[in-house]
């Protein structure tokens, strides 16, 4: 890169790579838009499908789409991710993450990156493969297998696709008028079954699961200090998603975060943007030592208000270790305290005057993913 001195190319040589890996793992779930919107626009959210969760490469440097994985049964819980991006040097530009949260045991948190080489996937198409790591559409859904270390997973869900919502609104400009994100919620709570093999040891899986794509030319990491996702399920199978982020400084509003409700159907119900929200009972977060609500009031368009409550942790992740002390400095300058967190939710809605589908305003039960970058 012209302008730079020898050692300063080796730092961004060095840098590069983690910085994507940071990137990812902070913002590889849900990523919401936007830097140039104002506080008084409203979310027009939509249907999104198979061909918004196709690969699609991008030449902008800020580039990466990622699709990630949830599973769920009594004991385990499992977030896997696939990742292509064209931050890092050389031909480094797509990874695998995987965690995995037992109930009791703990959690275990493990990233891989790969060489362009290592990349088969065609552009529009929805199948990718990484080494030995795959994720395939076939006739009953979509299959996932990834390989590293001593741990193999295999994992099938059975989704026609057709359940999909984008909680940006499709892609979002972002800065110049050719940046943007986009951030799909493709299915959720649907049937899932597999395996894991961990040191030799194999367990069947059996229940539940999701996948979320996110798709960016643009590092939104720079206008954002904080993200949340979550996804619930109530007794008579309506899907309750809210997600978006809070902004730092630069950020038009403070913040940009959106709901959406779909019956079991998979038929939108109701959709918007948050225009308030009060944190009525916080507390620090003992892995991560944030300041996080425990008790949440979001309030949304057409009159419509929700609380959520948080409760026990299904895993916690600290970012930073994963990676040297030495990188760990440097990271820091970008990210004071990066640090993923899952716990278990309840949401109650409620729509005062307004007519719903019987059954659609029952507690809903679900995921809440923190994803923390500066206190």
């Amino acid at each position: 890169m012209a302008g730079l001195s020898n050692s300063e190319n080796r730092f961004k040589d060095i840098l590069s790579p983690h910085k994507t890996w940071i990137c990812f793992l902070l913002l590889a779930n849900f990523l919401f838009p936007s830097s140039n919107l104002k506080s008084q626009d409203s979310a027009i959210l939509k249907k999104v499908g198979l061909r918004e969760y196709s690969y699609q490469p991008h030449t902008q440097e800020g580039y990466f789409q990622a699709w990630n994985y949830s599973y769920k049964d009594d004991k385990t819980y499992i977030y896997a991710t696939f990742l292509v991006s064209n931050l890092g040097p050389g031909t480094k530009n797509c990874g695998i993450s995987l965690v995995i949260h037992t109930v009791g045991e703990g959690t275990q948190f493990i990233t891989k990156e790969f060489s362009s080489k290592e990349l088969t996937a065609e552009k529009g198409k929805f199948d990718l493969k990484i080494e030995n790591n795959h994720m395939s559409l076939n006739e009953k859904g979509i299959e996932v297998q990834q390989e590293m270390k001593n741990i193999k997973l295999f994992l099938s869900f059975k989704s026609d696709l057709k359940q999909g919502v984008s909680l940006s609104g499709g892609k979002y400009p972002v800065k110049d008028p050719g940046g943007f994100v986009q951030a799909d919620m493709a299915y959720s709570f649907q049937s899932a079954w597999g395996y894991i093999i961990q040191d030799g040891k194999k367990k069947d899986l059996l229940g539940t699961g999701g996948l979320e794509h996110l798709l960016t030319n643009y590092e939104v990491y720079k206008y954002s200090r904080r993200w949340e996702l979550f996804r619930s399920i109530n007794a008579k199978e309506f899907r309750f998603y809210t997600g978006g982020f809070l902004g730092n400084d630069s950020f038009p509003g403070g913040y940009f975060r959106t709901v959406a409700l779909l019956n079991s159907e998979g038929k939108t119900v109701l959709t918007g943007k948050i225009t308030k929200f009060e944190v009525v009972e916080s507390s620090k977060e003992p892995f991560s030592g944030y300041e996080l609500p425990l008790r949440e009031k979001i309030y949304f368009e057409d009159g419509c208000h929700a609380e959520i409550v948080r409760k026990q942790s299904v895993g916690s992740i600290n970012v930073l270790s994963n990676i040297s002390s030495v990188l760990r400095f440097f990271i820091r300058l970008f990210f004071a305290k990066p640090y993923q967190i899952y716990s278990l939710a309840n949401l109650n809605l409620s729509c005062p005057g307004k007519e719903l589908p019987p059954g659609s305003t029952e507690t809903f039960h679900g995921i809440l993913s923190y994803y923390l970058i500066n206190p």
